[in-house]
């Protein structure tokens, strides 16, 4: 398998990102050559933007629909479900996972850009 060198730094930072996104560092490196890429891109807006949260320890995916600002949650709790809102898919996916707790969340903040690790407010416009 090739591989690429990088100094200490960049390196922690990969390490870092591969924890935050639950994904291998091949993986980090992978979705940030390919959120480069314009084929994906446009892939990514007409199907709409795969995102994901990690919360208590569980991944949970979604497609986020740029036009609509609308959220499916395609694996975790709630799946199948959609949502009017990334705050609204978050707050369903907390009070899942944790009924306890005040399911207040910013759905811009809990969501990731599966592509990129970017907050999903990134795509705010």
């Amino acid at each position: 398998m090739p591989s690429i060198e990088l100094d200490e730094q960049t390196h922690g930072k990969v390490i870092f990102a591969a924890r935050l996104m639950a994904c291998t560092p091949s993986e980090v490196v992978r979705r940030l050559v390919e959120s480069w890429s314009t084929a994906d891109a446009t892939h990514e807006e007409a199907d709409g933007v795969q995102v994901h949260a990690v919360y208590r320890g569980e991944r949970i995916e979604g497609v986020f629909a740029p036009p609509t600002r609308t959220l499916t949650v395609t694996r975790g709790p709630q799946a199948g479900q959609s949502y009017s809102s990334p705050s609204a898919a978050a707050m369903a996916v907390v009070q899942s996972l944790n009924p306890e707790r005040s399911p207040n969340t910013n759905g811009w903040l809990f969501w990731r850009v599966t592509s990129n690790g970017a907050e999903l407010k990134s795509l705010r416009s």
